[in-house]
Protein backbone atom coordinates (compact mmCIF):
# COMPACT_ATOMS: atom_id res chain seq x y z
CA UNK A 1 0.00 0.00 0.00
CA UNK A 2 2.52 2.40 0.44
CA UNK A 3 4.57 1.85 -2.42
CA UNK A 4 0.93 2.17 -4.19
CA UNK A 5 0.37 5.52 -2.64
CA UNK A 6 4.06 6.98 -3.38
CA UNK A 7 3.33 5.86 -7.03
CA UNK A 8 0.50 8.31 -6.75
CA UNK A 9 1.95 11.08 -5.08
CA UNK A 10 4.88 11.17 -7.58
CA UNK A 11 2.45 10.97 -10.77
CA UNK A 12 0.39 13.78 -9.31
CA UNK A 13 3.44 16.01 -8.46
CA UNK A 14 4.46 15.70 -11.68
CA UNK A 15 1.33 17.74 -13.07
CA UNK A 16 1.79 19.96 -10.24
CA UNK A 17 5.15 20.83 -10.83
CA UNK A 18 4.90 21.23 -14.46
CA UNK A 19 2.19 23.68 -14.02
CA UNK A 20 4.50 26.17 -11.79
CA UNK A 21 6.90 25.75 -14.09
CA UNK A 22 5.03 26.97 -16.72
CA UNK A 23 3.84 29.99 -14.26
CA UNK A 24 7.40 30.97 -13.54
CA UNK A 25 7.76 30.59 -17.55
CA UNK A 26 5.82 33.38 -17.96
CA UNK A 27 7.43 35.34 -14.89
CA UNK A 28 8.52 38.44 -17.21
CA UNK A 29 6.71 40.96 -14.75
CA UNK A 30 9.04 39.58 -11.95
CA UNK A 31 11.16 42.37 -10.24
CA UNK A 32 14.74 42.80 -10.49
CA UNK A 33 16.46 39.54 -8.99
CA UNK A 34 19.09 39.50 -6.56
CA UNK A 35 21.77 39.14 -8.50
CA UNK A 36 22.85 35.79 -5.96
CA UNK A 37 20.81 33.33 -3.89
CA UNK A 38 22.06 30.58 -1.44
CA UNK A 39 20.56 27.40 -1.13
CA UNK A 40 20.08 25.71 2.40
CA UNK A 41 23.23 24.04 2.30
CA UNK A 42 25.13 27.52 1.52
CA UNK A 43 25.69 27.26 -1.91
CA UNK A 44 25.57 30.67 -3.83
CA UNK A 45 24.32 31.05 -7.10
CA UNK A 46 24.21 34.03 -9.89
CA UNK A 47 20.52 34.48 -11.12
CA UNK A 48 19.77 35.78 -14.54
CA UNK A 49 16.59 35.81 -16.02
CA UNK A 50 15.15 36.17 -19.14
CA UNK A 51 11.04 36.61 -20.02
CA UNK A 52 10.82 32.71 -20.65
CA UNK A 53 12.81 31.64 -16.85
CA UNK A 54 15.50 32.49 -14.40
CA UNK A 55 18.64 30.14 -14.26
CA UNK A 56 21.41 29.71 -12.02
CA UNK A 57 25.09 29.82 -12.10
CA UNK A 58 26.66 27.67 -9.15
CA UNK A 59 29.10 29.64 -7.66
CA UNK A 60 31.22 25.90 -6.97
CA UNK A 61 32.43 24.50 -9.56
CA UNK A 62 32.19 20.92 -8.02
CA UNK A 63 28.89 21.14 -8.11
CA UNK A 64 26.71 20.20 -11.63
CA UNK A 65 22.99 20.41 -12.10
CA UNK A 66 22.48 16.53 -12.58
CA UNK A 67 18.05 16.02 -13.07
CA UNK A 68 18.33 12.11 -13.38
CA UNK A 69 15.55 12.60 -15.09
CA UNK A 70 15.84 12.79 -19.00
CA UNK A 71 18.57 12.49 -21.67
CA UNK A 72 16.75 14.48 -24.16
CA UNK A 73 18.30 18.19 -22.84
CA UNK A 74 20.63 20.03 -20.98
CA UNK A 75 20.50 20.02 -17.52
CA UNK A 76 20.09 23.64 -15.52
CA UNK A 77 19.88 25.13 -12.11
CA UNK A 78 16.71 27.12 -12.77
CA UNK A 79 14.12 29.15 -9.91
CA UNK A 80 10.93 27.95 -9.30
CA UNK A 81 7.84 29.86 -7.74
CA UNK A 82 5.38 28.14 -5.41
CA UNK A 83 5.38 28.56 -0.99
CA UNK A 84 8.77 27.94 -1.01
CA UNK A 85 11.04 30.12 -3.26
CA UNK A 86 12.96 26.78 -4.65
CA UNK A 87 16.28 25.90 -6.61
CA UNK A 88 15.62 23.43 -8.66
CA UNK A 89 17.37 21.17 -11.62
CA UNK A 90 15.33 21.25 -14.68
CA UNK A 91 15.95 18.78 -17.83
CA UNK A 92 15.52 21.73 -20.38
CA UNK A 93 14.98 19.99 -23.91
CA UNK A 94 17.28 20.43 -26.68
CA UNK A 95 14.63 19.92 -29.48
CA UNK A 96 12.23 22.82 -27.80
CA UNK A 97 9.09 22.29 -25.98
CA UNK A 98 8.05 22.10 -22.40
CA UNK A 99 10.16 21.64 -19.86
CA UNK A 100 8.92 18.83 -17.32
CA UNK A 101 9.47 19.05 -13.67
CA UNK A 102 9.33 15.96 -11.10
CA UNK A 103 10.05 15.23 -7.73
CA UNK A 104 12.27 13.21 -8.52
CA UNK A 105 14.49 15.96 -9.32
CA UNK A 106 16.74 17.60 -7.21
CA UNK A 107 15.72 21.26 -5.06
CA UNK A 108 16.23 23.20 -2.31
CA UNK A 109 15.13 26.27 -0.49
CA UNK A 110 16.45 29.29 -1.04
CA UNK A 111 17.96 30.08 2.20
CA UNK A 112 18.36 33.95 3.75
CA UNK A 113 18.18 35.57 7.07
CA UNK A 114 16.57 38.82 6.32
CA UNK A 115 13.01 39.58 4.28
CA UNK A 116 15.44 41.91 1.89
CA UNK A 117 17.05 38.58 0.24
CA UNK A 118 13.54 37.37 -0.53
CA UNK A 119 11.90 40.54 -1.32
CA UNK A 120 13.52 41.10 -5.06
CA UNK A 121 11.98 37.40 -5.91
CA UNK A 122 8.33 38.91 -5.52
CA UNK A 123 6.26 38.58 -8.57
CA UNK A 124 2.67 38.35 -10.14
CA UNK A 125 2.75 35.16 -12.13
CA UNK A 126 -0.34 34.58 -14.48
CA UNK A 127 -3.49 35.73 -11.68
CA UNK A 128 -0.99 34.48 -8.48
CA UNK A 129 0.79 36.90 -6.91
CA UNK A 130 3.54 36.36 -4.66
CA UNK A 131 5.40 38.26 -1.83
CA UNK A 132 7.92 36.58 -0.16
CA UNK A 133 9.49 37.18 3.31
CA UNK A 134 11.87 35.11 5.70
CA UNK A 135 10.59 32.70 7.69
CA UNK A 136 12.40 30.03 9.85
CA UNK A 137 15.56 30.58 7.04
CA UNK A 138 14.07 30.33 3.71
CA UNK A 139 12.40 32.57 1.48
CA UNK A 140 8.43 31.90 1.53
CA UNK A 141 5.16 33.42 0.87
CA UNK A 142 2.83 32.22 3.90
CA UNK A 143 -0.13 33.18 2.58
CA UNK A 144 0.38 30.74 0.17
CA UNK A 145 -1.16 27.02 0.96
CA UNK A 146 1.88 24.68 1.55
CA UNK A 147 2.04 21.92 -1.17
CA UNK A 148 3.06 18.45 -1.64
CA UNK A 149 5.72 19.90 -3.85
CA UNK A 150 7.30 22.42 -0.94
CA UNK A 151 7.11 19.74 1.34
CA UNK A 152 9.35 17.65 -1.03
CA UNK A 153 11.73 20.64 -1.27
CA UNK A 154 11.37 21.27 2.10
CA UNK A 155 12.60 17.40 2.65
CA UNK A 156 15.61 18.04 0.71
CA UNK A 157 17.18 20.94 2.27
CA UNK A 158 19.76 19.33 4.01
CA UNK A 159 20.60 17.12 1.48
CA UNK A 160 23.56 16.73 -1.13
CA UNK A 161 23.35 18.23 -4.33
CA UNK A 162 23.95 14.83 -6.53
CA UNK A 163 26.65 13.80 -8.51
CA UNK A 164 25.01 9.99 -9.43
CA UNK A 165 21.82 8.70 -10.50
CA UNK A 166 19.40 7.61 -9.86
CA UNK A 167 18.40 10.37 -7.29
CA UNK A 168 15.01 9.37 -6.36
CA UNK A 169 16.41 6.18 -4.83
CA UNK A 170 19.04 7.55 -2.79
CA UNK A 171 18.98 8.07 0.51
CA UNK A 172 17.70 9.82 2.80
CA UNK A 173 15.68 10.82 -0.58
CA UNK A 174 13.35 7.68 -0.69
CA UNK A 175 12.52 7.21 2.78
CA UNK A 176 11.55 11.10 2.94
CA UNK A 177 9.53 10.87 -0.12
CA UNK A 178 7.69 7.51 1.55
CA UNK A 179 7.36 9.92 4.87
CA UNK A 180 5.73 12.75 2.81
CA UNK A 181 3.32 10.46 1.24
CA UNK A 182 1.63 9.60 4.44
CA UNK A 183 1.32 13.24 5.35
CA UNK A 184 0.14 14.35 2.21
CA UNK A 185 -2.95 13.37 -0.05
CA UNK A 186 -1.64 12.55 -3.93
CA UNK A 187 -5.60 13.80 -5.23
CA UNK A 188 -5.59 17.88 -3.84
CA UNK A 189 -1.47 18.42 -3.62
CA UNK A 190 -2.13 19.58 0.44
CA UNK A 191 -0.33 18.42 3.08
CA UNK A 192 -1.27 18.48 6.60
CA UNK A 193 2.39 18.28 7.88
CA UNK A 194 6.28 18.21 7.07
CA UNK A 195 7.92 14.95 7.99
CA UNK A 196 9.92 15.71 11.38
CA UNK A 197 13.54 14.96 10.04
CA UNK A 198 13.15 17.94 7.15
CA UNK A 199 12.84 21.57 7.17
CA UNK A 200 10.01 22.83 8.73
CA UNK A 201 7.99 26.19 7.31
CA UNK A 202 7.82 27.56 10.79
CA UNK A 203 9.83 27.33 14.09
CA UNK A 204 9.34 24.28 16.30
CA UNK A 205 9.81 24.09 19.84
CA UNK A 206 13.32 22.35 19.61
CA UNK A 207 15.17 25.30 17.34
CA UNK A 208 13.10 24.84 13.89
CA UNK A 209 15.15 24.09 10.95
CA UNK A 210 16.42 20.29 10.49
CA UNK A 211 20.14 20.53 10.98
CA UNK A 212 22.02 21.05 7.39
CA UNK A 213 24.90 18.63 6.45
CA UNK A 214 27.88 20.22 5.90
CA UNK A 215 29.37 17.94 3.52
CA UNK A 216 32.44 18.87 1.29
CA UNK A 217 31.07 21.30 -1.12
CA UNK A 218 27.19 20.48 -0.35
CA UNK A 219 27.71 17.66 -3.07
CA UNK A 220 27.06 14.27 -2.24
CA UNK A 221 30.07 11.36 -2.52
CA UNK A 222 28.19 9.26 -4.74
CA UNK A 223 27.59 6.48 -2.41
CA UNK A 224 23.58 5.24 -3.72
CA UNK A 225 21.52 3.74 -0.84
CA UNK A 226 18.34 1.72 -2.50
CA UNK A 227 15.09 1.46 -0.69
CA UNK A 228 13.35 -1.56 -1.65
CA UNK A 229 10.29 -0.30 -0.97
CA UNK A 230 9.68 2.28 -3.02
Amino acid sequence: MLRTHTVGLLSSLLVMLVLVSACSSNSSSASTPAPTVTDTLGTQFAASCSSSMCTLTVQDPIIKPLSCDSAYGSDAFVMLWSRVLTIHVLNIPTAGGPAQVNVGEPGHPVACTTNDQCSPWDATIGSIKYQFVCQNGICQDPNKVLTTSDVVTLCQANILWPSTCPYITSQPFANRLAEIAQGCDALSGQCVSVPADCWQPTPTVDGGAAAVDSGAAGIDSGAIGVDSGL
